[in-house]
């Protein structure tokens, strides 16, 4: 009878004793993560719908009175494109968001989790169109926390968390699976992106994609739909493009890519193929076609060369390049280790700069260029399935 009497007082104290929150717990990780996040709306030239706010809205202040700000009455003039978008701190002073959130607005106000909540000393100090990523100053003080960039590539098949506002349902997380590590872009062979299933619809674009420890894994940006809202398909930018994104606009205003000058792919001859294969390769890509005055003809690619490695990375498949190159920058060496006529050669080549970017100032960019969104149905996004092996890309 003591022995029981003693455990049931020992069981007591250690319940008193035990936080009913502590700070590990799961519900205090994705608030501290949605301290870092915040709420970006601006005004567009154009015609506006009216959203009317129920008097018995049941959000929280001060998010009740955040919708209501834009007009003195019960409604909300939301101009017709992203006018709603979702944004995130990686330093004290800096937002990352995509960059159509924010294409074409004439002024632009954020909304943070914590006090004092409305942020309207914002600007936008630089983005790059194509790989829709676009950083925000803040000149004021606010109570936020920082996101960091992760440390690992995830896998496919890993826990992801999607936070944002989509369908104006501000401070969303929703949780998923990595489900696919490589989706292409048709618009530009240096950007492509993880597909995902997390719940994300239009408002959540330019919000963080995070791991299961907190940290920042991609950026939300493509629904893939028939419809206009989320089916299951969404399409995230990786962290690594990101962060170089973000750190190039940070320090010099600008994005600037590195370029080889060459078109590469799988090698679409059987008989071909099986040669290599029987040579005892199993891991390459074909370079089809080296451009005229490129980086690579200067320094000795051909076409017909294999890809094999660069700089140690094996290369089996477009991405793996294009991997490679997020971490270089123009004027930088990397070695191609080649087959070519039954040898294998190290070729090093010093990257050139891509001929498509500019240096232009920031401005704000009339409606009328406004033209698509990036959170559209699947139509807007020509991408076959039964083709994606066959995919040829320029680099």
């Amino acid at each position: 009878m003591l022995i029981r009497l003693i455990c049931i007082v020992s069981l007591v104290l250690i319940s008193l004793n035990s936080p009913a929150r502590s700070e590990d717990s799961k519900e205090w990780k994705w608030k501290n993560a949605f301290s870092a996040v915040v709420v970006i709306t601006g005004q567009r030239q154009a015609s506006t719908e009216r959203f009317v706010v129920p008097d018995d809205d049941l959000s929280p202040d001060p998010y009740k009175d955040f919708f209501k700000e834009f007009d003195e009455t019960p409604e909300v003039i939301i101009p017709p494109k992203n006018s709603l978008g979702t944004g995130f701190f990686i330093s004290e002073i800096h937002v990352v968001t995509n960059y159509h959130v924010v294409k074409g607005m004439d002024s632009l106000v954020l909304y943070a989790y914590d006090y004092p909540f409305k942020i309207t000393d914002v600007e936008l100090i630089g983005f790059d169109e194509k790989a829709d990523i676009a950083i925000l100053e803040v000149g004021q003080d606010i109570n936020h926390t920082i996101l960091e960039w992760a440390d690992e590539v995830p896998l496919m098949g890993d826990d992801v968390y999607a936070l944002g506002h989509g369908m104006n349902l501000i401070w969303t997380l929703s949780k998923g699976i990595l489900s696919y590590d490589y989706r292409p872009n048709p618009g530009d062979s240096f950007v492509h992106y993880y597909q995902v299933d997390a719940v994300i619809n239009p408002g959540n674009s330019g919000g963080p994609l995070l791991n299961e420890e907190g940290k920042i894994i991609g950026v939300n940006t493509l629904l893939i739909s028939p419809i206009e809202y989320f089916i299951g398909y969404g399409y995230v930018i990786p962290f690594q493009l990101a962060e170089r994104v973000a750190g190039q606009i940070i320090q010099t205003g600008v994005h600037v890519k590195p370029s080889i000058g060459i078109m590469m792919g799988i090698i679409d001859v059987q008989e071909e193929y099986d040669k290599i294969i029987a040579a005892g390769l199993n891991q390459f890509l074909e370079i089809k076609e080296v451009s005229e005055g490129s980086s690579a003809e200067r320094f000795g690619l051909k076409a017909k060369d294999l890809i094999l490695k660069i700089d140690g990375y094996y290369i089996e498949v477009v991405p793996n390049v294009i991997e490679v190159l997020w971490q270089r920058n123009p004027g930088d060496e990397i070695i191609f280790e080649i087959y070519r006529d039954g040898e294998i050669i190290e070729v090093p080549v010093i990257l050139g700069r891509d001929p498509t970017i500019e240096i232009i100032e920031v401005e704000v960019i009339d409606e009328e260029e406004l033209e698509e969104e990036e959170l559209l149905p699947s139509e807007d996004i020509p991408y076959d399935d039964e083709v994606e092996d066959e995919i040829i890309e320029t680099i």
